[in-house]
Protein backbone atom coordinates (compact mmCIF):
# COMPACT_ATOMS: atom_id res chain seq x y z
CA UNK A 1 0.00 0.00 0.00
CA UNK A 2 0.92 3.51 -0.59
CA UNK A 3 0.91 6.19 1.69
CA UNK A 4 -2.08 7.24 0.67
CA UNK A 5 -3.95 3.96 1.33
CA UNK A 6 -4.20 3.04 -2.29
CA UNK A 7 -3.04 0.23 -4.30
CA UNK A 8 0.20 0.98 -6.26
CA UNK A 9 -0.65 -0.79 -10.00
CA UNK A 10 2.11 -1.01 -12.29
CA UNK A 11 2.79 -0.02 -15.05
CA UNK A 12 2.92 -2.06 -18.42
CA UNK A 13 6.03 -2.06 -20.14
CA UNK A 14 5.78 -2.94 -24.13
CA UNK A 15 7.99 -3.23 -27.11
CA UNK A 16 7.00 -3.56 -30.48
CA UNK A 17 10.34 -4.84 -33.17
CA UNK A 18 10.77 -5.73 -36.34
CA UNK A 19 13.45 -8.39 -36.28
CA UNK A 20 13.68 -9.21 -40.38
CA UNK A 21 13.78 -12.92 -39.20
CA UNK A 22 16.64 -12.48 -37.02
CA UNK A 23 19.14 -11.21 -40.36
CA UNK A 24 21.96 -9.03 -39.09
CA UNK A 25 24.25 -6.90 -41.10
CA UNK A 26 26.33 -9.35 -41.22
CA UNK A 27 23.97 -11.86 -43.21
CA UNK A 28 24.02 -14.40 -40.51
CA UNK A 29 20.91 -15.27 -39.11
CA UNK A 30 21.91 -15.24 -35.39
CA UNK A 31 18.08 -15.81 -33.00
CA UNK A 32 20.32 -15.66 -30.12
CA UNK A 33 21.68 -11.87 -30.68
CA UNK A 34 18.27 -11.19 -32.03
CA UNK A 35 16.71 -12.56 -28.03
CA UNK A 36 19.64 -10.63 -26.48
CA UNK A 37 18.43 -7.60 -28.47
CA UNK A 38 14.97 -8.27 -27.78
CA UNK A 39 16.10 -9.10 -23.33
CA UNK A 40 17.70 -5.45 -23.67
CA UNK A 41 14.56 -3.93 -24.10
CA UNK A 42 13.26 -4.75 -20.44
CA UNK A 43 9.65 -5.40 -21.60
CA UNK A 44 7.13 -7.88 -20.62
CA UNK A 45 4.88 -7.45 -23.42
CA UNK A 46 6.77 -7.53 -26.82
CA UNK A 47 5.33 -7.51 -30.19
CA UNK A 48 7.31 -9.01 -32.75
CA UNK A 49 6.97 -8.66 -36.82
CA UNK A 50 8.87 -10.04 -39.85
CA UNK A 51 9.29 -13.64 -37.77
CA UNK A 52 9.45 -17.19 -39.49
CA UNK A 53 8.42 -20.11 -38.61
CA UNK A 54 9.47 -23.20 -40.73
CA UNK A 55 9.41 -20.46 -43.70
CA UNK A 56 12.47 -22.53 -45.47
CA UNK A 57 16.24 -22.10 -45.82
CA UNK A 58 16.62 -18.39 -45.10
CA UNK A 59 15.92 -19.27 -41.24
CA UNK A 60 16.98 -23.42 -41.31
CA UNK A 61 13.09 -24.13 -41.38
CA UNK A 62 13.24 -22.95 -37.13
CA UNK A 63 9.94 -22.34 -35.86
CA UNK A 64 10.90 -18.61 -34.69
CA UNK A 65 8.24 -17.58 -32.42
CA UNK A 66 9.43 -21.13 -30.15
CA UNK A 67 12.86 -20.60 -30.06
CA UNK A 68 12.72 -16.71 -29.27
CA UNK A 69 9.76 -17.30 -26.20
CA UNK A 70 12.70 -20.24 -24.80
CA UNK A 71 15.02 -18.15 -25.48
CA UNK A 72 13.34 -15.65 -23.70
CA UNK A 73 11.50 -17.50 -20.75
CA UNK A 74 8.13 -16.37 -22.10
CA UNK A 75 5.03 -17.39 -23.53
CA UNK A 76 4.03 -16.69 -26.93
CA UNK A 77 1.17 -16.06 -29.79
CA UNK A 78 2.62 -16.69 -33.27
CA UNK A 79 0.24 -15.39 -36.67
CA UNK A 80 0.72 -16.53 -40.14
CA UNK A 81 0.13 -13.57 -42.41
CA UNK A 82 1.98 -15.57 -45.01
CA UNK A 83 0.83 -19.55 -44.68
CA UNK A 84 2.92 -21.42 -48.14
CA UNK A 85 2.42 -24.84 -48.64
CA UNK A 86 5.53 -27.29 -47.75
CA UNK A 87 8.81 -27.13 -50.03
CA UNK A 88 8.77 -31.13 -49.70
CA UNK A 89 5.71 -33.36 -49.49
CA UNK A 90 6.93 -34.38 -45.91
CA UNK A 91 7.84 -30.78 -44.96
CA UNK A 92 6.21 -27.86 -42.30
CA UNK A 93 4.11 -25.57 -44.08
CA UNK A 94 6.27 -22.28 -44.38
CA UNK A 95 4.77 -19.44 -42.40
CA UNK A 96 6.04 -16.09 -41.74
CA UNK A 97 4.00 -13.49 -39.95
CA UNK A 98 3.80 -11.35 -36.61
CA UNK A 99 4.27 -13.00 -32.54
CA UNK A 100 3.29 -11.79 -29.41
CA UNK A 101 6.38 -12.67 -26.66
CA UNK A 102 5.18 -12.12 -22.65
CA UNK A 103 5.75 -13.15 -19.16
CA UNK A 104 1.98 -12.46 -18.83
CA UNK A 105 -0.79 -15.70 -19.35
CA UNK A 106 -2.55 -15.60 -22.71
CA UNK A 107 -6.06 -15.70 -22.14
CA UNK A 108 -6.74 -15.50 -25.86
CA UNK A 109 -5.21 -15.14 -29.77
CA UNK A 110 -6.75 -14.57 -32.62
CA UNK A 111 -5.07 -13.52 -36.06
CA UNK A 112 -7.66 -11.66 -38.51
CA UNK A 113 -6.32 -11.02 -42.11
CA UNK A 114 -6.74 -7.63 -43.36
CA UNK A 115 -8.22 -6.32 -46.46
CA UNK A 116 -6.97 -4.71 -49.23
CA UNK A 117 -8.46 -2.15 -51.56
CA UNK A 118 -9.75 -3.68 -53.99
CA UNK A 119 -8.77 -1.02 -56.96
CA UNK A 120 -5.26 -1.00 -56.41
CA UNK A 121 -2.25 -3.35 -57.61
CA UNK A 122 -2.47 -6.72 -55.76
CA UNK A 123 0.19 -6.32 -53.00
CA UNK A 124 3.29 -9.00 -52.73
CA UNK A 125 2.34 -10.76 -49.68
CA UNK A 126 -1.14 -10.78 -47.37
CA UNK A 127 -1.44 -8.98 -44.12
CA UNK A 128 -2.73 -9.63 -40.90
CA UNK A 129 -3.51 -8.21 -37.54
CA UNK A 130 -2.86 -10.54 -34.45
CA UNK A 131 -5.30 -9.78 -31.28
CA UNK A 132 -4.62 -11.37 -27.91
CA UNK A 133 -5.57 -10.57 -25.17
CA UNK A 134 -3.29 -11.20 -21.56
CA UNK A 135 -3.58 -11.24 -17.67
CA UNK A 136 -0.92 -9.98 -15.37
CA UNK A 137 -0.68 -12.38 -11.91
CA UNK A 138 -2.10 -9.03 -10.46
CA UNK A 139 -5.28 -9.98 -12.43
CA UNK A 140 -4.96 -6.75 -14.42
CA UNK A 141 -6.34 -7.22 -18.39
CA UNK A 142 -5.12 -5.82 -21.96
CA UNK A 143 -6.04 -6.23 -24.78
CA UNK A 144 -2.66 -6.29 -27.30
CA UNK A 145 -2.86 -6.33 -31.10
CA UNK A 146 0.21 -6.86 -33.66
CA UNK A 147 0.19 -5.91 -37.01
CA UNK A 148 2.59 -5.35 -40.23
CA UNK A 149 1.18 -3.38 -42.70
CA UNK A 150 1.78 -3.24 -46.35
CA UNK A 151 5.00 -1.85 -47.48
CA UNK A 152 4.52 -0.43 -51.04
CA UNK A 153 0.76 1.15 -52.21
CA UNK A 154 -0.39 3.53 -49.55
CA UNK A 155 -3.91 2.82 -50.85
CA UNK A 156 -3.98 -1.08 -49.09
CA UNK A 157 -2.28 0.26 -45.64
CA UNK A 158 -5.84 2.60 -45.69
CA UNK A 159 -8.11 -0.43 -46.20
CA UNK A 160 -5.72 -1.99 -43.68
CA UNK A 161 -6.39 0.30 -41.24
CA UNK A 162 -9.96 0.63 -41.56
CA UNK A 163 -10.30 -3.33 -41.21
CA UNK A 164 -8.44 -2.63 -37.52
CA UNK A 165 -10.42 -0.23 -36.86
CA UNK A 166 -13.48 -2.58 -37.47
CA UNK A 167 -12.55 -5.20 -36.13
CA UNK A 168 -11.49 -3.11 -32.67
CA UNK A 169 -14.46 -1.35 -32.15
CA UNK A 170 -15.85 -3.49 -29.92
CA UNK A 171 -13.71 -3.08 -27.27
CA UNK A 172 -14.19 -1.01 -24.86
CA UNK A 173 -11.33 -1.46 -22.43
CA UNK A 174 -7.85 0.01 -22.66
CA UNK A 175 -6.24 -1.95 -26.07
CA UNK A 176 -2.45 -1.80 -27.21
CA UNK A 177 -1.88 -1.73 -31.13
CA UNK A 178 1.89 -1.81 -32.20
CA UNK A 179 4.09 -2.52 -35.13
CA UNK A 180 5.56 -1.94 -38.56
CA UNK A 181 2.61 0.34 -39.97
CA UNK A 182 5.20 1.33 -42.66
CA UNK A 183 3.70 4.81 -42.77
CA UNK A 184 3.82 7.87 -40.76
CA UNK A 185 1.43 8.09 -37.68
CA UNK A 186 0.30 11.57 -39.00
CA UNK A 187 0.08 10.16 -42.63
CA UNK A 188 -3.42 10.40 -44.27
CA UNK A 189 -3.68 6.72 -44.85
CA UNK A 190 -3.37 5.79 -40.90
CA UNK A 191 -5.64 8.69 -40.39
CA UNK A 192 -8.74 6.30 -39.01
CA UNK A 193 -6.98 5.53 -36.10
CA UNK A 194 -6.93 8.94 -34.41
CA UNK A 195 -10.10 9.29 -35.69
CA UNK A 196 -11.61 6.51 -33.92
CA UNK A 197 -9.57 7.32 -30.10
CA UNK A 198 -6.78 5.76 -31.11
CA UNK A 199 -3.66 8.10 -29.70
CA UNK A 200 0.12 8.06 -30.89
CA UNK A 201 2.08 6.50 -27.50
CA UNK A 202 4.99 9.12 -28.56
CA UNK A 203 3.34 12.05 -29.95
CA UNK A 204 0.99 11.75 -26.27
CA UNK A 205 3.86 11.54 -24.40
CA UNK A 206 5.49 14.31 -26.00
CA UNK A 207 2.75 17.22 -25.98
CA UNK A 208 2.53 16.13 -22.08
CA UNK A 209 6.17 17.05 -22.03
CA UNK A 210 6.06 20.05 -24.13
CA UNK A 211 3.01 21.25 -21.99
CA UNK A 212 5.15 21.05 -18.80
CA UNK A 213 7.95 22.91 -20.62
CA UNK A 214 5.53 25.91 -21.89
CA UNK A 215 4.03 25.87 -18.12
CA UNK A 216 7.90 25.99 -16.85
CA UNK A 217 8.38 28.74 -19.25
CA UNK A 218 5.48 30.92 -18.18
CA UNK A 219 6.93 30.95 -14.44
CA UNK A 220 10.01 31.75 -15.62
CA UNK A 221 9.28 34.48 -17.67
CA UNK A 222 7.36 35.66 -14.19
CA UNK A 223 10.09 35.94 -12.61
CA UNK A 224 11.97 37.75 -15.40
CA UNK A 225 9.22 39.85 -15.66
CA UNK A 226 9.59 40.71 -11.53
CA UNK A 227 13.47 41.04 -11.27
CA UNK A 228 13.45 43.18 -15.20
CA UNK A 229 13.17 46.84 -13.80
CA UNK A 230 15.87 46.24 -11.16
CA UNK A 231 17.83 44.66 -13.88
CA UNK A 232 17.73 47.36 -16.02
CA UNK A 233 17.62 50.37 -13.46
CA UNK A 234 21.23 49.25 -12.49
CA UNK A 235 22.27 48.71 -16.64
CA UNK A 236 24.47 51.65 -17.06
CA UNK A 237 24.36 52.01 -20.51
CA UNK A 238 20.45 53.49 -21.71
CA UNK A 239 20.66 51.48 -25.37
CA UNK A 240 21.51 48.10 -23.42
CA UNK A 241 18.84 48.93 -21.35
CA UNK A 242 16.36 48.90 -23.97
CA UNK A 243 17.56 46.32 -25.21
CA UNK A 244 17.53 43.71 -22.97
CA UNK A 245 13.68 42.92 -23.39
CA UNK A 246 14.21 42.73 -27.08
CA UNK A 247 16.76 40.22 -26.50
CA UNK A 248 14.38 37.97 -24.54
CA UNK A 249 11.76 38.72 -26.81
CA UNK A 250 13.29 38.15 -30.39
CA UNK A 251 16.64 36.50 -30.28
CA UNK A 252 16.53 33.97 -27.64
CA UNK A 253 13.71 32.28 -29.03
CA UNK A 254 14.62 31.01 -32.67
CA UNK A 255 18.28 30.41 -31.03
CA UNK A 256 16.78 28.06 -28.68
CA UNK A 257 14.92 26.66 -32.09
CA UNK A 258 18.13 25.96 -33.46
CA UNK A 259 20.17 25.24 -30.48
CA UNK A 260 18.34 22.19 -29.41
CA UNK A 261 17.98 20.33 -32.82
CA UNK A 262 21.98 20.06 -32.87
CA UNK A 263 22.62 19.07 -28.88
CA UNK A 264 20.02 16.31 -30.44
CA UNK A 265 21.88 15.16 -33.15
CA UNK A 266 25.25 15.19 -31.03
CA UNK A 267 23.70 13.49 -28.26
CA UNK A 268 23.77 15.55 -25.90
CA UNK A 269 19.91 15.67 -25.30
CA UNK A 270 17.71 12.30 -24.63
CA UNK A 271 16.23 11.20 -27.46
CA UNK A 272 12.37 12.29 -28.50
CA UNK A 273 9.75 10.16 -27.84
CA UNK A 274 8.78 10.58 -31.67
CA UNK A 275 12.52 10.07 -32.65
CA UNK A 276 12.60 8.08 -36.08
CA UNK A 277 12.70 4.32 -36.30
CA UNK A 278 14.09 3.72 -40.12
CA UNK A 279 16.53 2.46 -41.37
CA UNK A 280 18.73 1.42 -38.68
CA UNK A 281 21.96 3.20 -39.30
CA UNK A 282 20.20 6.61 -39.90
CA UNK A 283 16.72 6.61 -39.04
CA UNK A 284 14.81 9.19 -41.03
CA UNK A 285 11.18 7.78 -40.72
CA UNK A 286 8.90 6.66 -37.81
CA UNK A 287 7.11 3.64 -38.90
CA UNK A 288 7.34 1.89 -35.80
CA UNK A 289 4.58 2.63 -33.65
CA UNK A 290 2.69 1.92 -30.19
CA UNK A 291 -0.99 2.84 -30.24
CA UNK A 292 -3.08 3.01 -27.52
CA UNK A 293 -6.86 3.87 -26.45
CA UNK A 294 -9.40 3.56 -23.62
CA UNK A 295 -7.68 6.02 -21.09
CA UNK A 296 -3.88 4.43 -21.39
CA UNK A 297 -1.14 6.86 -20.52
CA UNK A 298 2.44 6.44 -21.48
CA UNK A 299 5.09 8.28 -19.27
CA UNK A 300 7.76 6.69 -21.17
CA UNK A 301 8.49 5.81 -24.99
CA UNK A 302 11.90 5.45 -26.73
CA UNK A 303 13.19 4.41 -29.61
CA UNK A 304 16.00 1.61 -29.00
CA UNK A 305 19.69 1.65 -30.27
CA UNK A 306 21.10 0.47 -33.84
CA UNK A 307 20.70 -3.85 -33.78
CA UNK A 308 21.27 -6.27 -36.18
CA UNK A 309 17.56 -5.51 -38.11
CA UNK A 310 17.05 -2.63 -40.38
CA UNK A 311 14.51 -1.24 -37.72
CA UNK A 312 14.85 0.24 -34.15
CA UNK A 313 12.64 -1.06 -31.64
CA UNK A 314 10.70 0.87 -30.02
CA UNK A 315 9.46 0.93 -26.25
CA UNK A 316 6.40 2.18 -23.40
CA UNK A 317 5.67 2.19 -20.13
CA UNK A 318 1.77 2.32 -20.18
CA UNK A 319 -0.67 2.91 -17.33
CA UNK A 320 -4.29 2.41 -17.35
CA UNK A 321 -6.81 3.63 -16.15
CA UNK A 322 -8.28 2.93 -12.26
Amino acid sequence: MNPGGEDRIAPWRVASANIRHGLGDDGRVDLERTARELRALGADVIGVQEIDAGYGPRSGGVEQPTVLAGLLGMRHAFGAALDLPPAQADGPRRRYGVALLTRHEILSQHLHPLPDHPAAVAPGEPRAVLHTRLRRDDGEELDVLVTHLEAGDGAHRTSQVQGIVRLTDALTGPVVLMGDMNADPASAELAALPATGWQDAAQQLESAMAAARAASRRTDDRAVHMWSPMLLDRTPLPLLRRALPLVRRVVIPPLRRRVVPLLDLAGRRPARPTAATHPAGFPVRRIDVIWVRGGITATEVAVGPRGSSDHRSITATLHLPR
